[in-house]
C-alpha cells in the first residue's frame, strides 16, 4: 500500500486531480518512477476526517481497547500495537478486579492510568508529525545526525514501530549524544514554546 498525506486545508485541491497530485508528490521525493513501475490495484481513497482522542475506556460492565478508546493519526502506524498493549493491560485489570485483589472499579481506573501514561508520549509525537508543518532547524539537525549513524537510525525506526519507547529514545542522554547540548535544549523547549499539540491534528490522507 502506498500512503500519501497532504494538509487537510488542501484536500479539495488534491481531490480535483487525485492521480496527478499523487504522482507529482511522489516524483518530488524520488519515488514516482518506482510507483509507476507497479500496477494500481484499487481506486484512490482519501479522507480529511482523521480525529485523534483519548476516551474514558471503562464503565459499569464495559471496557474499551485500541482505537475504540484511544485514536492516533495513522501517520505513525501505532494502531495494532496499541490494541495489543491495551488488551494486555485490561486483561490484568480484569483479573485483579474479578479475582478480589482490587475492587473492579479501582482496577479499571488503574488500567486507564497505565494506558494514558504509556500512550501519551507517542500521541504527542504523532500529533507533531501529523501537523505536516516544515521541520524546525533543531529537528533537521536530529535527522541529519540520524543519517550519519545507522544504529541510531535503526533505533529511531524502532521507536516509530513502538518497539523502543519514545521516552527512551528521546531521553536527554540520547538527544545530547545526537545533537549536542544546545540542540537538545532547542528540541526540549520547542513544544513549550508552541503549546501542547491539539488532540485532533488537521490533515488529510490519500491511500
Amino acid at each position: 500500500m502506498t500512503y500519501l498525506a497532504w494538509p487537510s486545508a488542501r484536500f479539495d485541491e488534491f481531490r480535483a486531480d487525485p492521480e496527478g497530485n499523487f504522482l507529482r508528490t511522489l516524483d518530488a521525493v524520488g519515488l514516482g518512477e518506482r510507483i509507476r513501475a507497479g500496477r494500481r490495484g484499487e481506486r484512490f481513497r482519501g479522507s480529511p476526517d482523521l480525529p485523534s482522542y483519548f476516551r474514558k475506556p471503562h464503565g459499569p460492565g464495559w471496557a474499551l481497547v485500541g482505537d475504540a478508546g484511544l485514536l492516533l493519526d495513522p501517520i505513525t502506524g501505532q494502531g495494532i500495537g496499541d490494541a495489543f498493549r491495551d488488551a494486555e493491560l485490561l486483561a490484568s485489570a480484569v483479573v485483579a478486579g474479578l479475582g478480589g485483589d482490587r475492587p473492579p472499579a479501582k482496577a479499571l481506573a488503574g488500567y486507564q492510568l497505565a494506558r494514558d501514561r504509556a500512550a501519551r508520549p507517542m500521541y504527542d509525537f504523532t500529533a507533531r508529525l501529523a501537523a505536516l508543518t516544515p521541520p524546525r532547524r533543531e529537528e533537521m539537525a536530529l535527522f541529519e545526525a540520524l543519517s550519519r549513524s545507522q544504529p541510531d537510525a535503526d533505533r529511531f525506526i524502532a521507536m516509530l514501530a513502538g518497539v523502543v519507547p519514545v521516552r527512551e529514545f528521546m531521553s536527554p542522554r540520547t538527544m545530547v549524544g545526537l545533537v549536542g547540548v544546545r540542540g537538545f535544549a532547542r528540541l526540549a523547549l520547542g513544544p513549550a514554546r508552541r503549546g501542547r499539540p491539539a488532540p485532533g491534528p488537521e490533515r488529510a490522507r490519500a491511500a
